[in-house]
């Protein structure tokens, strides 16, 4: 992603605010900067090439992203053979410039959510009927994708898995990964993964990021992480962006029924690096409030333009809550599905 479109310094909420404001907006009042290519235009030729739009299932969103260029480049490897992660990461991320008779301009970051290309619906949690009943009540009572009940307009750390979107950065050592994450609209937060055979602590107090230790498995690297509080979210809100393609902006991927977990939950992470881009999986367990774990829609991380780019200073201050919008009866979003924009109260909206 080009740095000028990347902001610093600003608070969180106002940027998810803004968002899911013109996430209600119909489509007719929005321009982009790329225009989007017809979904039956999606497909792969002879020579392996995949082209955006043309992922059915996660076994293709797979097939689609490691046939990319970057994904073929060599594999940059530390003197310990394994892989090395080391770099700032960030996916192409396309913004929608609007311009009001006024001479007002607003931006929406991230442009629109769902454009017409055409990739899996990501899975959600199995969550047990009286918690899928807390969760259904969260969803329904958004205003597009904002809500004040999401844990991060209190400016707290993302959690995990859900803090593991760009942009950040990997700091790798024989005995250590360090995480560095830009912001994700919160302010910097960081990880330690230990590599060097230490166990979890046996007196471990939850924390928003929990412990984190890990080993090699061939070329991936495997994440074993605890004592996680029951303060954050799995995933929902604004989601994350990934790749479009080689040229192509980037998507929105949002988790919309990833919600609340309890301070029992386990995570299992894999990384992988293949050329230029981390290929990130996670495995959720939470045998309170889940009849079965979770297996995330593998991420793509991206290597950043230019390769030396790097991670700004970044913080949030909470004091947008107040003006975040309830959905009512005289006063629902819209959502956009393809081109088409739904009626509000549609059960296809953002699902």
């Amino acid at each position: 992603m080009n740095t000028k479109w990347r902001l610093f310094g600003f608070s969180f909420a106002a940027a998810v605010f803004m968002a899911g404001y013109f996430l209600a907006l119909p489509a007719a009042s929005q321009s982009t900067q790329a225009s989007a290519k017809p979904a039956g235009a999606a497909k792969s030729d002879s020579s392996g090439t995949y082209m955006p739009g043309c992922c059915g299932t996660n076994e293709e969103l797979q097939k689609f992203y490691l046939g990319l260029p970057a994904a073929k480049k060599p594999t940059p490897r530390a003197p310990d053979g394994h892989p090395d992660l080391t770099g700032f990461y960030d996916n192409p991320f396309n913004t929608v410039v609007t311009k009001s008779a006024d001479g007002s301009v607003s931006f929406v970051l991230g442009g629109r959510r769902i454009n017409a290309y055409k990739f899996p619906t990501p899975e959600m949690p199995s969550y047990k009927p009286e918690y899928a009943a807390k969760v259904e009540a969260i969803f329904k009572n958004q205003y597009g994708a904002s809500t004040p009940d999401d844990p991060q307009y209190d400016c707290k750390p993302m959690g995990v898995p859900r803090a593991s979107m760009v942009p950040l950065q990997f700091v790798q050592t024989p005995k250590m990964v360090v995480i560095l994450y830009e912001s994700n609209f919160i302010g910097q937060t960081y990880r330690i993964v230990y590599t060097d055979g230490r166990p979890h602590p046996k007196d471990l107090d939850s924390s928003f990021l929990g412990d984190s230790t890990g080993h090699w498995e061939g070329d991936t690297l495997v994440v074993d992480v605890v004592g996680l509080n029951d303060e954050t979210w799995l995933g929902g809100a604004q989601g994350h962006t990934e790749p479009g393609g080689d040229g192509q902006p980037g998507h929105q991927i949002v988790e919309t029924h990833a919600l609340i977990h309890s301070d029992q939950e386990h995570v299992t992470e894999r990384y992988t690096r293949h050329g230029d881009m981390i290929v990130y999986e996670a495995t959720v367990e939470d045998p309170v409030m889940f009849t079965k774990p979770w297996v995330l829609t593998p991420r793509h991380f991206m290597l950043g333009v230019p390769p030396d780019d790097r991670i700004f200073e970044s913080f949030c201050e909470a004091r947008d809550k107040s003006h975040i919008v309830r959905p009512s009866e005289a006063d629902e979003p819209q959502c956009e599905i393809g081109n088409a924009i739904t009626k509000p109260g549609d059960p296809a909206c953002r699902r």
